[in-house]
């Protein structure tokens, strides 16, 4: 099945353009409750995704003034989170979902157009196994 059923578009989904201070994108991640947020330039396409533990290891290494002067896209990022094209199957989502809790999607010219959740993936797994049972 296609993911675009499962897409939950940009317009509903939080991220951080690359120029956004640090400052600021910690305070709309900490305001969103989420652990992580994907990250795009100004023309919308996909940079990556930026993790607490990214933030984290910034703060550890970082003085006030050096962080005061920093951007999202500076932050350097222990995983690199991989889009997956809009016309990708579910089936093919099993492995990126296993280590980040969505997969941003890109449209065929790589801007960003929403993300597909871990625990939509999952349920559609569950509904699927739970078909061909019956």
């Amino acid at each position: 099945m296609n993911i675009s059923f499962f897409l939950k578009p940009k317009i509903e989904v939080s991220y951080l353009f690359d120029d956004c201070p640090v400052r600021q994108a910690l305070d709309d991640m900490m305001k969103s409750g989420f652990t992580a947020i994907p990250v795009i330039d100004h023309n919308g396409r996909y940079i990556g995704t930026i993790g607490e533990g990214d933030f984290l290891r910034l703060l550890l290494r970082k003085t006030p003034e050096q962080l005061e002067k920093m951007t999202v896209g500076e932050v350097e990022r222990r995983v690199r989170h991989r889009s997956v094209s809009i016309d990708a199957k579910m089936e093919d989502m099993v492995d990126l979902v296993t280590a980040q809790n969505f997969v941003p999607v890109a449209d065929g010219r790589g801007m960003f157009i929403g993300i597909v959740t871990r625990h939509d993936v999952i349920k559609h797994l569950r509904d699927t196994c739970r078909a061909e049972k019956n």
